[in-house]
């Protein structure tokens, strides 16, 4: 990191020149230096070894002005582009316990290292030194580029495409075996759950089909997901610059990185893995209970038992339980520190899990047997922290946020680490994880959310049930309460709806307790789970979020919640100015969102 020079405006207006396809010079393979060279190289080789030609210019992103010069063609024309700077990070993206520090990505970048990027391929060679791209889109380098970077988005980039920018199919990644189908066939819960194996639950797929799986899997990812290094800005140009089909890694040891005014989209797993294990309980309390010796008739699942029963077809196959879970967040931090992700907008895209319903047969049903082709837009894990997630549009899907991702108390999970600090975000009939905390100190506020609530997946047990009232796009439940967390709520808003015949909904919608028996031994023992709000709104009236918590967390035989304004402040780390609940809706509408700096 390096200390701020300049903290300056948040946002610069740029007269920028856009060149348009099939200009002279540059083999548009590696980026072009500078935001004023956006469009200035021609169709890529493909294997991407020529060096582009387009011009460059000094670029300190601290700079209030910059040179507007290219060397594109004669087709270029002028546009005036806002072009946001590394500057400005608050919450907990600010804070160093040295009390000296800015977290400012690539600001001071030099223009070798300033780069103006509008395919994969020129991405990858921004991101990493010594890339070399094969020719089906995977590829090999020397480091992860730690170098203070600056890197412009232009225009919307696919992580999903091979050397010469061609769009891959579920086809270009299958391994010999691979059939979408057959895998159905094999791993069907009716038959597959039949016997348990010795943990009590069904055992884990297995077999050619799912080493298939596995293999066709593991061709996808080495294409769709890009580490990105320490010291680095990810600004997006104007307001259409997209990262789509694909997902950028914050891996541990990375520090000090910008990632503002994106629209990161749709994220697909060609390859989701069904996992008969996830979830396969029968015990509303979450806590794991394996299916009753004998079937009980008047209970919500008549023929779950826990041994098959061929004459009566009751067993362990009738009992709820398993999930498809996918491989790609949109962004995964799982280690990285002092990050700033601010005005990018998070989305599925045309290919929302509501397109792709289950393919089993009751009581494998629901929205939580959709076959799930995505898995978080920003998941935050491991030993992650100082991370501010601010003024980002979140919605059309299920799971936004997880924070913190094992019930393990370790500090390679997250203990001692995970400070992530939320604010003026909309949640825009996300579902579910706004957030879902484990471990972290954890402030949420003046985040604005609306939505379609769906009862009969916030009251478990919900495995197998299916209204023809709910919605596309359920919303299950707000702040999700883990494991010995530490969440501190201020002045959110929540605007969710009742389905057509439902009663109103009320505050016990808005958060769900997951944590777990106070530990008296280990790395936390003595330690509690804590929570605090003040000042949100649910449908224009206040809110009493710890008492409603405690009272749910009594009902599921869980510890009490300790108020977290005993145990910290986010006031006692950095400064803010939390807006009234009032303003808020407004505000985020307003602002949040990518092309809205």
């Amino acid at each position: 990191m390096r200390s701020a020079a300049n903290l300056a405006l948040s946002a610069i207006t740029l007269g920028v020149l856009v060149a348009c396809a099939g200009g002279s010079g540059g083999s548009g393979d590696e980026p072009a230096n500078s935001p004023s060279s956006g469009g200035s190289s021609s169709a890529s080789s493909a294997a991407g070894s020529s060096a582009g030609s387009a011009s460059s210019s000094s670029s300190s992103d601290s700079s209030a002005s910059a040179s507007a010069s290219s060397s594109a063609s004669s087709s270029a024309a002028s546009s005036s582009e806002t072009v946001p700077t590394s500057l400005g990070a608050d919450g907990w993206a600010s804070y160093y316990a040295s009390g000296t520090g800015t977290t400012n990505g690539g600001t001071g970048a030099d223009s070798t290292h300033t780069y103006t990027v509008k395919s994969r391929s020129e991405l990858i060679k921004a991101l990493y030194t010594g890339a070399v791209i094969a020719a089906d889109g995977s590829f090999t380098y020397t480091a992860i580029d730690a170098t203070p970077k600056i890197i412009y988005v232009n225009g919307s980039i696919s992580l999903n495409t091979n050397a010469a920018g061609t769009e891959l199919t579920e086809a270009d990644y299958a391994c010999a075996g691979w059939s979408f189908e057959d895998y159905k066939t094999a791993y069907n819960p009716k038959t597959w759950n039949r016997t348990l194996a010795s943990t009590g639950k069904p055992a884990s797929p297995s077999g050619t089909l799912e080493t298939a799986r596995s293999c066709s899997a593991n061709k996808q990812a080495a294409v769709v997901k890009l580490a990105v290094g320490s010291n680095t800005s990810i600004l997006g140009l104007g307001s259409d610059a997209k990262i789509v089909h694909g997902q950028l890694s914050l891996p541990a040891g990375t520090d000090n990185v910008v990632i503002r005014n994106i629209t990161f989209e749709d994220a697909f797993d060609f390859f989701p893995l069904w996992d008969p294990t996830d979830s396969y309980n029968v015990d509303a309390t979450y806590t794991y209970v394996a299916p009753p010796t004998t079937a009980d008739a008047t209970s919500t699942y008549p023929k779950c038992q826990y041994t098959y029963d061929a004459t009566t077809d009751n067993g362990p196959h009738q009992c709820p339980g398993g999930r498809w879970n996918s491989n790609y967040d949109l962004l995964g931090l799982s280690g990285a520190t002092h990050v700033w992700i601010d005005h990018c907008t998070f989305t599925d895209g045309d290919r929302e899990t509501s397109k792709y319903p289950s393919v089993w047969e009751a009581p494998y049903i629901g929205h939580e047997y959709e076959v799930e082709h995505h898995d978080g837009l920003v998941d935050i894990t491991l030993t992650s922290s100082y991370v501010t997630v601010s003024y980002n549009r979140v919605g059309h899907h299920q799971k936004a946020h997880l924070i913190g991702s094992s019930d393990n108390v370790t500090a390679a999970n997250g203990w001692g680490a995970l400070s992530v600090t939320l604010h003026h975000n909309y949640y825009d009939e996300a579902g579910e994880r706004l957030p879902r905390v484990r471990m972290g100190k954890v402030h949420v506020y003046n985040n604005y959310y609306s939505g379609t609530f769906t009862p009969a997946l916030s009251t478990p047990p919900y495995y197998g049930l299916s209204n023809p009232k709910d919605p596309d796009r359920p919303f299950i439940y707000g702040l999700g309460i883990g494991h010995l967390s530490k969440i501190y709520s201020e002045n959110n808003v929540f605007e969710i709806s009742a389905r057509v015949g439902d009663a109103a909904v009320t505050q016990d919608a808005l958060f769900w307790v997951w944590h777990k028996a106070n530990p008296t031994s280990g790395l936390a023992a003595g330690e509690y789970t804590y929570f605090y709000d003040s000042g949100s709104t649910l449908n224009g009236a206040a809110t009493s979020l710890l008492t409603a918590a405690n009272a749910k967390a009594a009902t599921f035989g869980k510890p009490t919640l300790l108020s977290t304004d005993t145990y910290w402040k986010p006031s006692s780390v950095y400064t803010y100015t939390a807006e009234s609940a009032a303003s808020v809706k407004a505000t985020v509408i307003g602002k949040a969102g990518a092309g809205k700096l």
